[in-house]
């Protein structure tokens, strides 16, 4: 487990390192109880079921009726020498539940309990017709419980599985063709690739251990890839991958962000027979004729009758190798699966909050990657992960905005955030060169002037003599000094095994009561959770105040500012036009569907004018790229004609002219030959602005909050046909 951040006592200096990152997945869970799980066992004490003795049946050659309801611990003397010793040991399975926030950030779901099953399950496949991907549709299912564990105040968790339960799933899939295949959920780190032609789609992908690769160029070819990514996942998802990316180059360690693009699913819905919105013609076209699967595949009245439409599991990958039927009935297929419950009313019970976890794990010969499972609408969420740990004097202060400390270390050392002005002194640094990324002796100004956005959590100390609540205050913009009133925020703790929930909520005054580190809620000392998106742009000066049990005001710390700044940047494109080589320039040209005609096999330049701005510029860059052909625009003017970064905090707006060459031919073949070259070719802007928020999911808190990291941005894009003539 990550450390967590700390503070010394008020005005010195704090030290930091970074939590784990939230990451989501795919669910479908349904409600209904079972009996709370409070106390894990120890693996090998874990009596064999059914299944998993049948399994070690065959791997070893022993009945299976000596095997079953007893432990592994109990069987590993007489069974070492009836096969590999290796496959009577265990591997340890990690992951994390989260659950999606209203702004779609995924937050973590603390003490759940994770139900880890050994699974028979008959499935349809269905493969349509024209659809890369397929989906399964589960008949008749066999589960027997194997591990149970609690996940943390994070949703984190991890389980032990029998080697030899690993060692089955993976000879059953080998044993078929394709099976690595279209029983693999694709990833989002998959999609990526496949979006920008990095993996042919027809590869059997290998299981190979190593470290995961880097994020491939989703913002980098013109456009392309980054609109298919939204028509597909949606703009939030979209946006995730392109932040991806850009840690590439923000100077911030991006290892847990591409481990969250590898533990993402993929989540698209199968392309059902669809009615007019009225729920009962939805379901009488999911019942009709012709969405069934065909008699041909020979499944008998029972396996039929389980079929349900609305019941499905995917996507997963098709097999290019071998032609697939449309419908493919898979008989007893073995796999791991997951199911989360919670007590998410405070009855006793635990309801389901994850199920049908079918292929959440990568099953690898190497090392296993994490997995994530993301929990229904119905779990309980805690608004943050690892919460800084304080160390508090005898003065109320709001000592911490997210993980980031707003208490500056002593001089010359660079300070994290200006009290006064409400500006993060340390991320997304001016530039001299205005450009990216850094050159050699390009350092970045200090300090720097980020601003704040999204959901900010306000940690502070209160707990002082005589204080039983404390209220936040604060003017917008030097206005009138109001409480912050209306925030409610849940906390979390343990008790007997027993999950406990209370929301913090203020009265009319703004006074919430306080919560003790002694009493365990989780995160400690959270003053405010400040969804700062419903409140308007700019400078507010925040104070603390703490009060008695008559919430009579005993002390008021100083003020400290918070920048806040959630608007998007805006851009456009300002001109097009295009020459061939030493020609003359064509007039200016329509900036909708404009078409290029260029005599064929001609080299052209094209002259693109663009701007950008925003209340707060980060950055903006010009990028050029082709659909269709090997060849793509390439820059030819200076580099600061295609992107801009900011070289003081004033700097908040550029107007630029670029231009490219666009070759006319490319070699094809075998010998290579020169082959006329025209097709569809798209220039876009990634314009970002320097707000931020420390959560630290983002690599901020890992690089000591000298990164440079992007929340806000617009990816507008000008599509432009070449055609020769």
């Amino acid at each position: 487990m990550a450390r967590k951040p700390t503070t010394p006592a008020i005005g010195a200096t704090a030290a930091t390192t970074r939590p784990p990152t939230a990451t989501l997945s795919n669910a479908n869970p349904a409600l209904e109880r079972i009996p709370a799980v409070t106390k894990s066992v120890d693996p090998d004490k874990v009596p064999l079921g059914e299944i998993a003795a049948t399994r070690l049946a065959r791997l070893s050659g022993v009945p299976a009726k000596e095997l079953i309801k007893r432990p592994l611990a109990e069987l590993s003397d007489a069974l070492r020498f009836r096969l590999d010793s290796q496959l009577l040991l265990f591997r340890r399975v990690c992951g994390r539940v989260v659950k999606r926030g209203p702004d779609g950030t995924m937050l973590p779901v603390p003490f759940a309990t994770v139900h880890v099953e050994d699974t028979d399950c008959s499935l349809l496949g269905w493969f349509p017709k024209g659809f890369p991907w397929g989906w399964y549709f589960p008949l008749r299912c066999r589960r027997e419980v194997i591990a149970t564990v609690k996940t943390d105040a994070c949703g984190r968790f991890c389980v032990w599985v029998p080697r030899f339960d690993i060692d089955w799933l993976l000879r059953w899939r080998a044993q078929r063709v394709c099976f690595d295949v279209i029983f693999e959920r694709p990833s989002l780190a998959d999609l990526l690739d496949d979006l920008s032609g990095i993996r042919p789609p027809e590869r059997i992908p290998e299981r190979i251990p190593g470290p995961i690769p880097d994020p491939p160029p989703l913002l980098r070819d013109g456009g392309f890839a980054m609109r298919r990514a939204e028509q597909l996942l949606g703009r939030e998802t979209a946006e995730l991958l392109a932040q991806a990316e850009r840690a590439k180059t923000a100077g911030a360690p991006i290892a847990k962000i591409t481990q969250s693009l590898s533990a993402m699913r993929v989540n698209a819905a199968p392309p059902m027979p669809q009615a007019s919105g009225d729920p009962h013609e939805e379901a009488k076209a999911l019942r009709s004729a012709s969405f069934r699967p065909p008699a041909t595949l020979g499944l008998s009245d029972e396996l039929i009758k389980q079929f349900r439409p609305d019941r499905w599991i995917g996507p997963f990958r098709r097999c290019h190798t071998v032609l697939l039927p449309e419908w493919v009935p898979v008989i007893d297929v073995p796999d791991i699966t997951f199911r989360v419950t919670q007590d998410v009313d405070n009855d006793g019970s635990e309801e389901v909050i994850y199920s049908e976890g079918f292929f959440d794990v990568r099953w690898n010969a190497g090392a296993i990657p994490d997995v994530t499972l993301e929990a229904s609408s119905i779990a309980v969420a805690g608004v943050s992960c690892d919460a800084p740990d304080i160390v508090c004097g005898n003065v109320p202060a709001v000592t911490f905005a997210g993980l980031m400390p707003v208490l500056d270390p002593a001089a010359p050392a660079t300070p994290y955030h200006d009290a006064v002005t409400g500006y993060a002194k340390r991320p997304n640094r001016p530039r001299n060169s205005g450009l990216d990324p850094l050159r050699p002796g390009d350092v970045p100004q200090e300090p720097g002037d980020a601003p704040y956005c999204r959901t900010l959590q306000l940690y502070g100390c209160i707990e002082l003599a005589n204080v039983e609540n404390y209220r936040l205050l604060y003017r917008q913009n030097g206005g009138p000094q109001v409480p912050f009133t209306g925030l409610t925020w849940p906390l979390h703790r343990i008790v007997g095994g027993a999950l406990q929930t209370v929301w913090q909520a203020a009265d009319a005054a703004g006074w919430y009561p306080i919560r003790r580190v002694a009493d365990g809620w989780h995160p400690a000392r959270l003053l405010l959770n400040w969804p700062t998106t419903g409140f308007a742009n700019g400078l507010y000066e925040v104070t603390l105040q703490t009060g008695d049990a008559a919430k009579a005001v005993l002390q008021t710390a100083s003020p400290v500012g918070f920048r806040i700044d959630n608007s998007a940047p805006s851009a456009q494109f300002l001109s097009l036009r295009w020459r061939t080589i030493g020609g003359a320039w064509s007039p200016p040209m329509e900036l909708v569907c404009p078409v290029i005609r260029r005599p064929a096999g001609a080299d052209i330049e094209i002259e693109v004018g663009w701007m950008a701005s925003a209340t707060h510029l980060r950055s903006a860059f010009l990028r050029g790229g082709g659909c269709g052909s090997g060849t793509a625009p390439v820059l030819v003017s200076a580099e600061d004609t295609a992107e801009r970064w900011h070289t003081t905090p004033l700097d908040n707006a550029v107007v630029r002219t670029a231009v490219f060459r666009l070759a006319g031919t490319e070699l094809r073949g075998s010998p290579p030959v020169p082959v006329p070259v025209q097709g569809a070719f798209s220039f876009s802007l990634d314009v970002a602005t320097r707000a931020f928020n420390p959560s630290g999911g983002d690599g901020g808190f890992e690089a000591d909050w000298f990164y440079d990291p992007v929340w806000v941005h617009i990816v507008p894009s000008l599509p432009v046909a070449v055609v020769n003539t």
